[in-house]
């Protein structure tokens, strides 16, 4: 789904409207974001609603709606949240996205609460069924979890999670999680999550890495280890086909070069079924002004990896003309080492204008032109106007 959004957004023609008021004494905000393709008219509404008088509830909704051969709205979040004073805990209800420590990002119909301590300790429980489309509901389907944690001065958190889920009242998956933040020295950081399958047993993501900053550099050390079959529902045709994990050793050095200048080196090495394969990206970014309002950028890219071996090049400039309008563009070219049918290189570019006025208007357009190894040439618009208004 949002897969989906962000190819209609950028690869179709689209048109994008969106408002937003506010009110001193009790503040609603409300936007609503409207995209048409050419194909058929969709859209994206998004409401919020906080109140000063009551700050520890909250309301959030957030609707796709498309033209099919019969008018038809998904809601993707609708979440009521109360929140406990000072900080003690709060409560979730409705359709949302659970995520926490080593649980991975699940859609939900149901209750999430939160409950913290004074000394560092926080728990975290969920319950309810997997998100299905416009509000269909199978009583056959359920998830439960939850994490508990520790804070440990403010030096290590330390947490443990647990996660179930049942498809048709069979159960399908059953997690046992923990994560770690660490800060052992002032310039040293440390993180690391990992997630285990006690339905197959055997790890099912796992990821550590750790960072340390001297002088203008800063250093990170990263590895990761994911299972597709443990990661992909059952069903998968991937998941049928095979488990190949795969592994990344790598690692990332950024250096403040100059006051406005920023360079970014990151590598790694990849294990993708026992075939070996690397990626590297050098990166530099110079800022025009000392707020960073301006920037040029630009990035070289090699991937080499099995069924994946190309290089590319992009450079991107962001400049602001003025108080109310804002120009930038975007040219990358891309060249694989094997060419087909439609060659081996495939350019592509952006340009993009906006503009806002003192008085709550803003505008913004895009127009994007390229070749890829699908379509000999390709060009897409988008357009977004917004208004802010000030209720008394």
């Amino acid at each position: 789904m949002w897969g989906r959004i962000g190819r209609l957004a950028w690869w179709l023609a689209a048109l994008g409207v969106s408002f937003s008021s506010r009110a001193a004494a009790e503040p609603l905000r409300l936007r609503a974001d409207a995209v048409s393709e050419v194909r058929a008219p969709t859209g994206l509404v998004i409401l919020q609603g906080q109140d000063k008088k009551y700050p520890w509830l909250d309301a959030e909704a957030l609707v796709w709606a498309g033209a099919r051969t019969d008018p038809t709205a998904d809601v993707l979040v609708l979440t009521l949240k109360l929140r406990a004073p000072r900080g003690w805990g709060d409560l979730r209800l409705g359709r949302f996205v659970f995520s926490t420590g080593a649980i991975r990002p699940l859609a939900l119909d149901g209750v999430a609460a939160t409950a913290r301590a004074p000394w560092g300790l926080s728990g975290e429980v969920f319950a309810g069924v997997p998100v299905v489309p416009r509000f269909a509901i199978s009583t056959h389907d359920q998830a439960a979890g939850g994490r508990l944690a520790q804070r440990i001065a403010s030096r290590a958190t330390v947490g443990v999670s647990y996660t179930e889920q049942r498809a048709r009242g069979v159960l399908s998956e059953r997690e046992l999680g923990a994560d770690l933040a660490l800060v052992p020295a002032p310039l040293l950081d440390i993180a690391a999550r990992g997630a285990y399958d006690l339905v197959s047993p055997g790890i099912v993501d796992g990821n550590i890495s750790g960072a340390t900053r001297f002088g203008h550099f800063r250093v990170e050390l990263f590895g990761t280890h994911r299972s597709p079959s443990r990661l992909l529902p059952a069903t998968s045709l991937f998941s049928v086909l095979g488990d190949f994990p795969s592994q990344v050793l790598g690692g990332a050095v950024r250096w403040e070069a100059a006051p406005r200048l920023d360079v970014m080196l990151t590598g790694g090495g990849q294990d993708i079924g026992g075939e070996l394969g690397g990626y590297a990206t050098l990166r530099g970014t110079l800022r025009l002004d000392e707020d960073g309002l301006g920037r040029v950028g630009l990035e070289v890219r090699r991937q080499d990896v099995p069924l994946s071996q190309w290089s590319g090049v992009r450079a991107t400039v962001s400049e602001p003309l003025g108080d109310h309008w804002r120009v930038s563009s975007e040219l990358e070219v891309a060249a694989a080492d094997a060419s087909s049918d439609r060659g081996a290189a495939w350019p592509w570019g952006l340009v993009a204008l906006g503009w806002r006025s003192r008085k709550g208007w803003e505008a913004s357009a895009a127009l994007e032109a390229g070749s890829t190894p699908r379509y000999r040439f390709e060009m897409n618009g988008l357009l977004r106007v917004s208004r802010t208004l000030e209720v008394p």
